[in-house]
């Protein structure tokens, strides 16, 4: 159940003391942290950290972090953490209530990207992304976060408006995956405070606390010294030290400290514990074994870490044991992980989860217990530690080496969990000078050793949850079958022998035939005489990394009719057929240590390939994609692994609402088009390779290539990699127009479905859809994304704000660039079943609004600027430049004016613009209706609203 943990849980610090703030980690460590971070305390106790940091320009990242969350609740505010968080953007000393989104739309940010919190069982975090760092919109965003900090309103009003705002958000986030996440900490952790402090709380709390609960809670724990304000970004230090001291020095406790939280304790299995928890509606069953041992405090220390070191070396070797086993003929599970976790600085959990069929639960037991044990008594080889060493060692190489260019959104969370999890803010390169020469030492031993440590308590926590029917005793037929697997006698690992990459040759370089360059945009437009296109700029804004981008042929343009699926089931076994001379786990073990990598899709018009590398290796990707290309292997390791992730796929689909959402709606909105959404689960089923590599052969033999090229690079060594290796392909036909294969239509007339899932999870998801053109009239196109922020913002108003029907309300402008004239708005939420009716209703009535009044100055304002400050960062970075004019600039010439004209092209919008797209779409009588509810609520006859 770990990977779920990863989701949820956030580190945590050790009970605090509620009188002085913590120390920052470095004050009982010998690892120096971060050169570039400035730490403080202020006399109140608030500390801060200011990180410069140039990337994205002119733009800086602020957080205040708040060590509280919701292991500070008593049992009567269970949920109220999280619910003061929400509270907080609901009125405050300088921003009155309903204000403070508007505002920060005003100034250039969204409200949800630019602007938004979590709650932790440990913190609270609030995250504002400044749109510039201008004095007076960092003085803004601190004064903000002052506020939050000391000057909350907590009016009853407002409160009273956010219940059912938070009952959304409670009813969005269940799901099995959830509530088998509450079954195992429950579990694993009984005898422990955490079960009982999930953030999301109690409903009959959340639906009836009165202020006087709230104001207890952030009195008692929204405090100076249990507080750390961070800023990171393209800032000056001394300005932003002053700035927060005038914005936070008047910050003042408001009651006195209350004691720390009793976490309980961790109950250490002496035996065989075993749990079973059903959930039919899981697309697949969890087995888990685990081992819990109680862990406090320990100082982050370079002592510490190198014991760690040798720990997730052998973490990552039994994982790649794992992976390889779960593509054997006749493996019982879909996938496999180990991981060992300190949690809370309370209690550390080290196991092994593997994810499987229902019926097979006992098998993948085996399997799990039996690879343990394996790694356990026998340890790793040679072989096994030089693929892990290499690996590590290039992780910490590549952040070294791109330490410069990193962004201070990631930054920051990186300090974030430094001061939470109180370990040291080090740099990149302290990190690959400390573990460099520890990993030239390591040993199999070593690491055997570690894990050894690790599972030595003598029991074992084991689970199964998910879709498996368990009769009878559960639990005894758990621990028969994990004794049954111990029982049985293990042999050591194989040795795996190793290889060298056989695609190194493909004939005689190619030669460029044409090369143009276009000065004011600084790429160049390259083809080679086979055909070959290729699109590059050098670019600062990644230190030593090189992104490419690739469209071969016509991808799902031509996707047979007569194969419904083959597009979905080429996208599941592309990657894992590996290569004609090397299996997906061979070219893992060649390539270990390297920057390269190879990612496969059919996208709508084009079969797409993707990878990362550095100069140093852009050679090796480029023979690396070359042989995808010419060689591809079709294995049937592949459709082993395919078949099981149909399944699992399938069955989540047959639970949710996403369900007929991804697999029908796309379909029937395309006037049952096949080509559109999913396929049954029989036809994915029944695709072959053979279907496969018949369809793909051509397409990658002789299709047209277009390459998209931007990064850290060489332009004249790159252009020669490229000749050696897809230069070198034989020639490329032209990409016909496909004019019949382009032609998609909406039917003649709207739809209204409603589809029933049969799920005992109590929520409904209702879809509208407003038929409107394509994308490839860029004018239009823009304009329509500006008019769904509109819509959206709307939707914010009505639907969350005044209606409280749902937490995340949401539009968005969906314009192919593959089929002429087809497009559309779309509003999509999800709603008490009860309310689905009237949520439908009033989405419509607000479009409806605006087709027929049109949009406001302050509205269109507030839609354009967060636009426009994206546009700013985005210019900066490589993946616009590949994503949005490299990788089909030639195909599409067009592209490179709308790389010119997209930041006049927005600021000119004007409101006649919008309302001249909302009038000729938004009309009620053109909208698509789709509702997806719960069978039971579905049979009863979803109540109308009021």
């Amino acid at each position: 159940m770990k990977k779920l943990f990863a989701v949820v849980l956030v580190l945590v610090a050790s009970k605090l003391s509620a009188a002085a703030p913590l120390p920052f980690p470095q004050a009982d460590s010998d690892l120096p942290p971060d050169p570039a971070a400035q730490y403080g305390v202020l006399p109140n106790g608030l500390r801060y950290v200011i990180r410069p940091n140039h990337e994205p320009k002119d733009r800086a990242s602020l957080r205040l972090l708040v060590l509280s969350g919701s292991l500070e609740e008593s049992e009567n505010q269970r949920g109220l953490a999280h619910f003061l968080e929400h509270m907080a953007f609901n009125g405050s000393t300088h921003y009155a209530p309903g204000t403070l989104v508007e505002f920060f739309q005003r100034m250039g940010m969204n409200f949800g990207g630019d602007t938004n919190a979590y709650t932790s069982y440990d913190h609270t975090a609030y995250q504002i992304e400044l749109p510039n760092t201008k004095p007076d919109t960092v003085a803004q965003g601190l004064q903000v976060f002052a506020d939050f900090a000391g000057g909350l309103l907590l009016t009853p009003a407002m409160i009273t408006k956010e219940r059912p705002i938070i009952l959304s958000e409670k009813r969005t986030r269940d799901s099995v995956e959830y509530r088998e996440f509450v079954a195992s900490f429950e579990f694993l952790l009984g005898d422990a405070l955490f079960p009982r402090r999930e953030p999301i709380g109690l409903t009959p709390v959340i639906d009836q606390a009165q202020r006087d609960r709230f104001v207890s809670l952030y009195d008692d724990w929204y405090r100076p010294e249990r507080m750390v304000v961070i800023v990171v970004g393209d800032i000056d230090p001394a300005a932003v030290q002053r700035q927060i001291v005038a914005a936070f020095g008047a910050v003042a406790d408001r009651a006195p400290a209350p004691p720390p939280p009793d976490y309980g304790h961790v109950t250490i299995a002496l035996g065989l514990r075993t749990a079973y928890h059903a959930e039919p509606e899981a697309p697949a069953t969890d087995v888990s074994i685990d081992v819990m041992a109680p862990y406090s405090y320990q100082p982050d220390t370079s002592a510490l870490r190198l014991r760690h070191l040798t720990r997730d070396l052998a973490v990552a070797m039994l994982n790649r044991r794992l992976e390889i086993l779960s593509k054997k003929e006749g493996a019982p599970f879909i996938r496999g992980n180990a991981s060992v976790q300190e949690n809370f600085n309370f209690f550390r959990d080290a196991g092994i989860d593997l994810t499987c069929p229902p019926a097979q639960w006992q098998a993948a037991l085996a399997a799990g217990e039996q690879e343990l044990r394996r790694a356990l008594q026998f340890g790793f080889t040679a072989s096994e530690l030089r693929e892990a060493v290499a690996n590590t060692r290039n992780a910490l190489q590549q952040a070294a080496a791109r330490a410069s260019t990193r962004r201070s959104p990631a930054l920051v969370g990186e300090i974030i969990e430094s001061l939470v999890d109180r370990t040291v803010f080090t740099s990149p390169a302290e990190d690959l000078a400390l573990y460099g020469p520890a990993l030239d030492r390591a040993s199999p031993e070593e690491c055997a050793n570690a894990l050894r440590v690790l599972f030595s308590p003598p029991g074992r926590y084991v689970m199964v949850a998910g879709n498996a029917h368990l009769e009878g005793d559960a639990q005894a037929a758990i621990a028969t079958a994990y004794e049954a697997a111990h029982a049985v006698a293990i042999k050591p690992p194989e040795t795996l022998s190793s290889e060298a990459f056989a695609y190194t040759d493909f004939g005689p370089p190619g030669r460029i035939v044409e090369r143009t360059y276009v000065p004011d945009l600084d790429l160049t437009l390259v083809r080679f005489a086979n055909g070959v296109r290729v699109n590059l700029k050098k670019t600062p804004f990644e230190a030593n990394q090189i992104r490419l981008g690739v469209r071969v042929g016509a991808g799902q343009l031509v996707e047979p009719a007569s194969e419904p699926g083959l597009a979905f089931f080429s996208d599941l076994t592309f990657g894992p057929g590996g290569l004609g001379r090397h299996s997906e786990d061979d070219l893992a073990r060649i390539l270990a240590g390297r920057n390269v990598g190879v990612e496969f899709e059919v996208g709508g018009d084009a079969l797409t390939f993707g990878g990362k590398t550095t100069r140093e290796d852009l050679l090796l990707e480029c023979q690396l994609l070359a042989a995808h290309l010419s060689d591809p292997g079709y294995r049937p390791e592949s459709l082993r692994v395919a078949t099981k992730n149909i399944d699992e796929i399938y069955n989540e689909l047959a639970h949710t609402p996403e369900g007929p959402l991804q697999a029908e709606v796309p379909r029937l909105l395309a006037n049952g088009d096949p080509r559109f959404g999913l396929p049954s689960r029989a036809a994915a089923q029944s695709r072959t390779l053979d279907e496969e590599k018949a369809w793909l052969a051509p397409q990658l033999g002789s299709g047209p290539i277009e390459i998209g090229i931007v990064g850290d690079l060489d332009p004249e060594a790159t252009l020669t990699a490229l000749a050696r290796t897809v230069g070198a392909l034989p020639p490329r036909q032209p990409k016909p127009a496909y004019g019949t294969e382009r032609v998609v239509h909406f039917p003649a007339q709207p739809f209204a479905k409603d589809y029933a899932v049969p799920t005992a999870i109590p929520k409904t998801t209702v879809a509208l859809y407003w038929p409107t053109t394509d994308g490839m009239e860029i004018h239009v196109a823009r304009r329509l994304n500006v008019l769904a922020n509109v819509l959206s913002d709307r939707l914010r108003v009505k639907i969350r704000e005044q209606l409280g029907g749902a937490y995340d309300p949401a539009a968005a402008s969906d314009a192919s660039d593959a089929y002429p004239g087809y497009g559309m708005l779309l509003a999509e939420v999800t709603v008490d079943p009860t309310r689905a009716q009237e949520i439908a209703n009033a989405i419509v009535a607000v479009a409806a609004d605006l087709q027929a009044n049109g949009v406001t100055a302050d509205e269109l304002a507030r839609a354009k600027l967060p636009i426009l400050t994206s546009l700013r960062e985005s210019v900066r970075t490589n993946p616009y430049w590949l994503g949005a004019v490299l990788s089909r600039c030639q195909e599409f010439p067009q592209r490179l004016d709308w790389a010119r004209t997209r930041t006049s092209d927005i600021t000119a919008i004007t409101e006649a613009d919008l309302d001249a797209l909302a009038k000729a779409y938004l009309a009620p009588n053109r909208v698509f209706r789709v509702i997806v509810s719960p069978a039971k609520a579905a049979a009863e006859g979803e109540k109308p609203g009021p």
